[in-house]
């Protein structure tokens, strides 16, 4: 088993939801708690860490949810600003970042991403099945992405989308037929941004639910 810290991201804006996604509800629990009991049964050796957007969002909540949080150190960068946190407090060679908003992230999909960790690596992401990165779900190494996300996140100019960012770690990306065959694997990266959204998610929660 990799030594790895993973955490939690809280901290979005929200705005098209127009509350915030860390406390909305799908199958009776908030999208933290889901994020952070998955990532706890396919890492229980793992110190499993929210990252909100300053010291105010998400306190009572995220401890509530069950786990110690951190902060941006730089605000308003969005995910950017969660993943260079991340790696700022890290105290592992590896990080799992998830981001709270996939809730039908499983435990299986962590633990195959895990299973293909090398030190010859700078991450592993996986990619939907568009082709398209999931930089939110991802193992970094903390030697190799820390350096980089730093000097990306001191520069005056905007910073490119963190789907460009992290193919200069030389990662290793896991194609989606690599990852089609877990369980769930078409709801992996339903992300929840809107009302909508959520009324989605719960729905698909209602039908998993009826199955087990």
């Amino acid at each position: 088993m990799i030594d790895v810290d993973a955490f939690i991201l809280i901290g979005g804006r929200s705005s098209r939801l127009g509350r915030d996604k860390a406390i909305a509800e799908v199958g009776g629990k908030t999208l933290a708690q889901r994020a952070f009991q998955t990532t706890t049964e396919a890492l229980p050796n793992s110190r499993v860490t929210f990252v909100g957007a300053n010291e105010v969002q998400f306190g009572i909540d995220a401890i509530a949810a069950g786990g110690p949080f951190i902060f941006d150190l730089v605000p308003n960068r969005g995910p950017l600003g969660g993943l260079h946190a991340s790696l700022a407090y890290a105290q592992t060679p590896w990080i799992f970042v998830l981001a709270c908003d996939y809730p039908f992230i499983t435990s299986e999909l962590i633990r195959f991403l895990a299973g293909n960790v090398s030190d010859a690596l700078g991450a592993v992401i996986p990619e939907q099945d568009d082709g398209r990165l999931q930089p939110l779900c991802a193992f970094y190494k903390t030697e190799i992405a820390r350096p980089v996300v730093q000097e990306i996140i001191d520069r005056p100019r905007v910073p490119p989308p963190l789907h460009e960012i992290v193919k200069e770690l030389e990662p290793c990306i896991m194609n989606f037929t690599e990852i089609a065959h877990l369980p769930g694997s078409s709801d992996f990266f339903i992300n929840v941004n809107t009302q909508a959204d959520l009324d989605h998610a719960s729905k698909i929660e209602r039908k998993l639910s009826a199955l087990n």
